[in-house]
């Protein structure tokens, strides 16, 4: 049976224009939510599949390059650093529980920009890698792995891909971590485009083959299956690429614009990835932020 991987945006209307904002979906009320990225708005939104509402306007301060994950089993999303003003870097953790937001801690992780967060359903751990500390003339690139089991955080290894801006995601089937791409620097003229997979308490390396090396990508685990797109700033189609744990395949190559800095999600209860935002170069070396969603459907095709 082949399947047709089909994107379809949705709307223009709701968070403004951003990029390096961070999105998740909270399973128990069905909802992705949208923090952050490089914008004054200083809301919390809301995507239900047919519209954004903004549904507070005060927790954690304005910031970009931050990571959120959702806890399943506590039914909170978890969020940890980010940068207020580029360079300054955070290291506070917070939670929403759908109706406000908690600070929960201010130790553990040094403070970051530009890390991943993913959610090990197997241990009931939101788990953290890498990030960025500094400016690109002094900057520090962060190999630390740790995990938040609702209390506080713990490191669980000291080395492994020193890594800004990968994408990352928990693969139940197989339970362990995938990671992808970002940058070993803060230049995003030099990508990387390996895969990396942590299982227990080590990461290895598992393909040098596979998507464009990508500054900033983003992933998701859609029920059976790692889904990635973009990652760089061209004004052209975008790539959208799964792993199967060995193999990356190429799925599509229509559908939004490629861009680097935008967010995904996966609605579990609809089976559809969400994107929101990013920034691009377009063919006139402009820099256009975007402010439009979209959905990635994957039909049976016969």
């Amino acid at each position: 049976m082949t399947e047709r991987w089909l994107w379809t945006q949705k709307q223009d209307i709701g968070p403004g224009p951003r990029h390096f904002h961070a999105m998740a979906y909270d399973t128990s009320r069905k909802r992705v939510v949208l923090f952050g990225g490089s914008t004054e708005d200083e809301g919390t939104w809301e995507w239900d599949g047919s519209v954004w509402t903004q549904v507070a306007d005060m927790g954690p301060s304005p910031r970009q390059s931050t990571a959120v994950a959702y806890d399943a089993t506590r039914k909170r999303l978890v969020l940890f650093g980010g940068g207020e003003e580029y360079p300054a870097a955070l290291s506070d953790t917070w939670e929403w529980d759908g109706g406000e937001w908690t600070q929960v801690a201010d130790i553990g992780p040094a403070a970051r920009y530009g890390h991943a967060l993913a959610y090990d359903t197997a241990r009931a751990r939101i788990v953290l890698h890498g990030g960025a500390q500094g400016t690109s003339g002094n900057h520090k690139i962060f190999q630390d792995t740790w995990e938040w089991n609702g209390t506080e955080w713990q490191q669980i290894a000291d080395t492994g891909p020193a890594r800004s801006y990968p994408g990352m995601v928990f693969d139940t089937s197989k339970n362990c971590l995938w990671l992808f791409g970002g940058m070993a620097n803060l230049d995003p003229e030099t990508p990387l485009g390996d895969t990396w997979e942590f299982s227990d308490t080590s990461w290895t390396k598992r393909q040098d083959m596979g998507p464009t090396a990508t500054a900033s990508p983003k992933m998701v685990y859609a029920g059976s299956r790692t889904i990635l797109f973009g990652g760089g700033e061209v004004d052209q189609p975008g790539d959208t690429w799964e792993w199967n744990g060995i193999l990356w395949t190429k799925r599509q190559n229509m559908g939004p614009t490629m861009r680097g800095g935008h967010a995904l999600a996966y609605d579990s209860d609809r089976d559809r990835v969400v994107l929101f935002g990013g920034v691009l170069t377009n063919s006139h070396g402009v820099t256009i932020e975007m402010g439009d969603t979209w959905e990635l459907s994957i039909l049976s095709a016969g």
